[in-house]
Parts: structure tokens; sequence; C-alpha cells
């Protein structure tokens, strides 16, 4: 069996130290954070058999701070059949035509609002513009919240909740833990308020109509789930706030890195506006509304969204327990040991993108499979690959589309901080120009 050499390794995978690392240590290798023995794997192979064995062979292990914010209910660490019942239950609802048709005039409408708020020459700060947008769009999906109180309540103290996903887990007064943890208690009690009202209102009424939101897919399966399968109410309310995470991290970092990328890619930039501006031309000469379809069926479009969510890194890997001694390809993961299937090494590997470094959408067009394959892992994989993918890439479609046929922008100098989590140092300023103003 191949021994796995070992090394101290400091966390994140800093993408200039990734070539040192594979060369001097290969793809899988032992080291010890904080004490904690770990596994790193880089190899895609072994990723993907730890990915798929879930459950039965390795387990969630995230740090201490995610575990106590989550809490007990998080479908993040859970395991087993419930995992699976609520994971399947919120993919096929984020999958179903009906949603994407529906939430298409969402997030159209809110795309349209912010991006028609920007004057000639504006100082735009992206990453705070593309929260405005996704947050909404989320809860409305989640909950059906629209703009108002609620909803500024909501994105206020879910801002300060997840500042404390990656901190020091010490729970003392004034500590960062602390502080979030009590605006988790004040999300909760909103919504609790918000599917105890619904709650209700399912029992006044026998329809079963489409379920409109995340809230009522959950709880139309507890009412139906027998005694022992129905989830308590404090369950849905902590996952119905876990799944807000993606509204303020990762879909907007993606829009963000896309405009960052692209601004610096004048070729891309320019067949990315030949192709969405011919979408534009066909619907001004069609009675027709833009469908999902439309969006997603933009294949340069789809090829920026895949490159930048490559480079983008925003989840760069995933945390797994061994609950059993596990040989991958030669590797040995002894029982108790944590494994870190990282995705960011992959994705800038050279074995598996030619010229990793480079923003290179057009690699796509010959790597189109790839995007299904262990190589590209921008949503995870394995039994909890990101149920929402489809929908995030139908939200960064729309975002390109309006952006690009409504301005033209020149970016300032700003830099991606990696740590803990990935966000633009200045939240990447540009000075808009609308294009009817262009010249």
């Amino acid at each position: 069996m191949q021994a796995i050499k070992q090394k101290a390794f400091l966390l994140p995978l800093l993408k200039k130290y990734i070539v040192f690392f594979l060369s001097r240590h290969g793809k899988v290798f032992k080291t010890h954070i904080l004490g904690t023995p770990i596994i790193v794997s880089t190899d895609p192979d072994v990723n993907k058999v730890v990915l798929q064995n879930h459950g039965n062979i390795f387990i969630p292990a995230y740090p201490k701070s995610i575990r106590e914010l989550l809490g007990e209910h998080s479908i993040l660490q859970m395991n087993g059949n419930l995992q699976k019942r609520v994971h399947s239950l919120i993919g096929g609802f984020l999958r179903s035509p009906q949603l994407k048709s529906r939430t298409t005039r969402h997030i159209e409408n809110s795309v349209k609002l912010t991006l028609g708020s920007w004057q000639d020459m504006q100082l735009i700060h992206v990453q705070e513009e593309t929260k405005k947008i996704t947050f909404e769009v989320l809860v409305k999906v989640l909950m059906s919240v629209g703009p108002g109180e609620d909803l500024n309540f909501l994105k206020r103290e879910f801002e300060e909740f997840i500042k404390g996903l990656i901190c020091l887990p010490i729970k003392f007064p004034g500590t960062r833990l602390y502080k979030s943890l009590k605006a988790k208690e004040r999300l909760l009690k909103m919504v609790k308020k918000i599917v105890e009202e619904r709650k209700l209102a399912m029992e006044k009424t026998d329809e079963k109509g489409m379920a409109n939101d995340a809230v009522d897919v959950l709880l139309r399966d507890s009412e139906e789930a027998n005694e022992k399968q129905s989830v308590p109410l404090d369950f849905i309310c902590g996952n119905i706030i876990e799944m807000m995470i993606p509204g303020e991290e990762t879909v907007p970092m993606a829009m963000t890195l896309a405009v960052k990328f692209l601004s610096v890619c004048p070729v891309a930039l320019h067949q990315l506006m030949e192709e969405n501006m011919e979408l534009k031309k066909q619907k001004m000469n069609s009675p027709e509304d833009y469908s999902w379809t439309d969006y997603l069926s933009l294949p340069f479009t789809q090829n920026v969204i895949s490159e930048t969510l490559r480079l983008a890194n925003i989840i760069n890997g995933v945390w797994r327990k061994a609950l059993k001694d596990v040989d991958i390809k030669g590797h040995l993961i002894p029982q108790g040991w944590c494994v870190l299937a990282s995705f960011i090494s992959v994705h800038m590997d050279e074995d598996n993108y030619e010229n990793p470094y480079r923003f290179d959408p057009w690699r796509w067009e010959k790597l189109a499979a790839a995007v299904n394959n262990n190589s590209f892992t921008p949503f995870g994989g394995g039994q909890r690959l990101c149920p929402g993918l489809e929908l995030s890439r139908l939200e960064i479609s729309i975002f390109l589309h309006h952006l690009i046929t409504s301005y033209r922008w020149v970016a300032q100098e700003d830099d991606i901080i990696y740590f803990p989590t990935v966000k633009m140092k200045r939240k990447l300023p540009i000075r808009v120009i609308p294009l009817c103003n262009y010249r």
C-alpha cells in the first residue's frame, strides 16, 4: 500500500502554493491541523469516492464554529434517510420547470430593479449589488417573503449570523460566535412565525396545488409522513436559514467574479456581448417573454459561468470523517481520521486543465462533458450535490444577460481574498456607463 507523505499544511489551499504541494508531496498526504489528524486529497478520483460513500463510510466533519451555528438539526451535518429525503425534496422542487419558470420572473425583476438604479458613471460595488439581488430572490423561493420590512430584517440578521461560520469557537459575550448565535435566535423567531402561520393556513384548506416555496415543500412532507418520520418545526426553521447561505455567499460571489474576469478579458467580453445581444434582438421582435430555457441555452454564457466557477473555488472543499479504515487507490485512510477533499487543487491542476490559472471560457467548448465529471466540482458531488445548482446557473445567466446588454463598465483594481471565505477586498468597484450613452 502506498505511504501517504506527511507535511505541516495550512489552510486554505492558496493558489500560489498548489503546484508546490502537488510536486513535493503527491496528491494525497497526511497532516495535522490544530492538533487534529487529517488527510488532504487533491486527487479527483479519491475525492469522488469520498463524496459518493456518504453515511456508510464517511460522515460530515466540519469546524466547531460551523457545527455550533448550524445546530443539531442541520442538514449539512445530518446522515441517513432523513438527509436523503430532505435533499431529494428540495432538489426536486428547485429543479422543477414550474419553479424555474416562476423564479425567472422574480430574478429578472430583481436584476432590472437593481441595475435600473445605476446612474451614468456611478461607482458601483458589484459584490454588494449582487448580494441584494440573490438574497431577495432566494428568500422569495424559500419563504415567499418579498421586499419590505421582513426582508430587510432577515438580511440584516443573516449578515450578522454568517460572519461567525468560520471563527474561534468561543461563546463568551462579545465574541464573534456569541454575536452570530444571538443573530440566529432572532432569525429563528422570524422564520418560525412564518412557518407557523403557513402551517395554520394549510390546516384550514384541503387544496394541494403546486408548492409555492421550500416552506410548503417541507411542511407538506411533514404532514404526509408517519409519526416516526415527521420532522419538528425547529428542523424546518433551522434548515430554511441554512439554505439562505447561497444567497449571501456563493451565488453573488460567482456573479461578482464573472464581472472581474470579464473586465480583464475583452475578447471574452465581446463574444458574451454578441451572444446576449442576439438573444435580446430576437426577444424584441417576438411577443414572447424570456423563458428560463432561453438563458440556459446560450453556450458561451454557460462557458463563462463554468470557467468562473472553476477559477473562483467559492466552495474550496468538503470535510469528511472515516467511520472505518478505508483504502482508496492505495492510500489508507484510518478510522476516525478526517479527510479534506480539496476542490480548488483539482480545479487548478495542470493534469486536469491546461494553463489552469488563465481565464479561458473557450476551454469548455472541448470540455463540455467535463461539467459532470469528478474534475469539476464547484457544487460538490455525490449524495450531497448542491440541489440548487441549476437555479444558481440560471440566476447568474440572467444577471450577466441584463448587465451586458444594458451597460459597459470600467473596473478598478481589486484583489480576491480566499480566507476565511472568498470575497473581493474592495467589493469590486466599477464605473458604469449605460449602453445608450456609450460611445
